[in-house]
């Protein structure tokens, strides 16, 4: 079992900045302008003490818009050995009309310490690699600088959106943290241990959406499907060419007035010469995330655990509106969650053989403070056989 001081290795402060600013007018009925904070400090042996805070700002016009005419989220997140994370997530839902949507992410993550474990579904820890001589055994330094964008546009009659997509990332990599001892990184990926790579993974998009949900945020029935698939290459000026299909299933039931049924599945396979860094990252329609473990794909399983060119994703989550409440002139409610989250990856081409064999699965609960129509402060805790018990805070829903 992994030692929970590698497990866990930060705590988090969370707080919902209900006074940070009013509605324009009837937040209960969605109008105006609704801004909910969130203030962060973190303290991490890799990364130090770090401090930092996220935003989500609504806008609504004049209601009887769902989910909101545009929402501007901003994250500034910096630690005191070098972390520095400035990012800006908008999605525009109403804004251009005809049936057209907009999203786009700019922003700048550098991660003095991303970890790496190895390749592959059987990728092993040894505890004893991480000494004073190698702190950073498992580990590598990271720095993304990314833009995107996406449109997305309804088909008539049909609940289905078309996508449209673009983006470049340029990433730069140190195999060994802050120049100190080795790493598994510097051991197995590059050729000198000594250089910073630096790279560009420009890419080109499309894909289907079919969307039943009754609401975005917290839906109690429906479905959201997708099938993206993403294309990089060096006709992009990209230093690499791979290309990565996802196929994604979300369902919800509702199981009366207050209590849901989660589903989530999701496959994802790559083709061509995709390095480690993009093969962390589980694409979706609306936000980038990062996978297999961590708290948006196996939450009890580290972060980044398992890493390959294939990869299956499995969540199904019961969650519990138990109670409503007004504070300062605002609506809050509280949800209770249970949830049990499993996945694998292949290191190469997927085995439809070995679907739902050799999970690596994380079980625990959950608490969502929600404000207002659409902000929600999230806090999980959960567990698998390799941790202890990992904490995650974070805002809205995994899926």
């Amino acid at each position: 079992m992994f030692r929970q001081s590698v497990s866990y290795r930060g705590w988090m402060i969370g707080l919902v900045a209900a006074g940070l600013a009013a509605p324009a007018s009837g937040q209960s009925t969605g109008r105006g302008l609704e801004i909910g904070g969130f203030p962060a400090v973190n303290y991490d042996s890799d990364e130090g003490y770090g401090f930092g805070a996220v935003a989500e700002l609504y806008h609504y016009g004049d209601g009887g818009v769902t989910p909101y005419v545009w929402t501007l989220q901003p994250t500034v997140f910096a630690t005191t050995e070098g972390r520095r994370d400035f990012t800006l997530f908008f999605d525009a839902p109403h804004l251009l009309g005809g049936g057209w949507r907009l999203d786009a992410w700019a922003g700048s993550e550098r991660h003095i310490a991303t970890p790496y474990y190895g390749w592959g579904n059987d990728a092993e820890y040894d505890e004893t690699r991480v000494t004073d001589a190698n702190p950073s055994f498992y580990r590598y330094g990271r720095t993304r600088r990314r833009l995107a964008a996406n449109l997305q546009r309804d088909v008539s009659g049909l609940p289905v959106r078309v996508l449209f997509g673009v983006g470049m990332t340029r990433t730069s990599v140190e195999p060994v943290p802050k120049g100190e001892g080795t790493t598994r990184y510097a051991q197995e990926v590059v050729d000198d241990p000594d250089v910073t790579e630096v790279g560009w993974s420009n890419h080109v998009r499309v894909g289907l959406v079919w969307d039943t949900r009754d609401r975005e945020t917290a839906p109690s029935r429906g479905s959201w499907t997708e099938l993206i698939v993403q294309v990089v290459d060096e006709a992009l000026a990209s230093d690499w060419s791979y290309t990565r299909w996802t196929l994604t299933d979300r369902r919800y039931f509702g199981l009366g007035s207050r209590l849901v049924l989660a589903h989530r599945i999701l496959l994802q396979g790559t083709s061509g010469h995709v390095p480690i860094r993009d093969a962390q990252v589980l694409q979706t329609s609306f936000k980038q995330q990062e996978a297999l473990g961590g708290a948006k794909s196996v939450r009890g399983v580290l972060k980044n655990r398992y890493v390959g060119k294939g990869m299956l994703v499995w969540n199904i989550e019961l969650r519990w509106r138990a109670v409503d409440f007004r504070l300062l002139e605002r609506s809050f409610h509280v949800t209770l969650s249970m949830f049990l989250d499993s996945g694998r990856v292949w290191a190469e081409s997927i085995d439809l053989g070995d679907l739902w064999d050799d999970h690596h699965r994380g079980v625990g609960g959950g608490i969502r403070l929600g404000m207002g129509n659409n902000f929600t402060v999230a806090f999980d805790a959960a567990t698998s056989e390799e941790t202890g018990l990992p904490i995650y805070i974070g805002l809205g829903y995994l899926y």
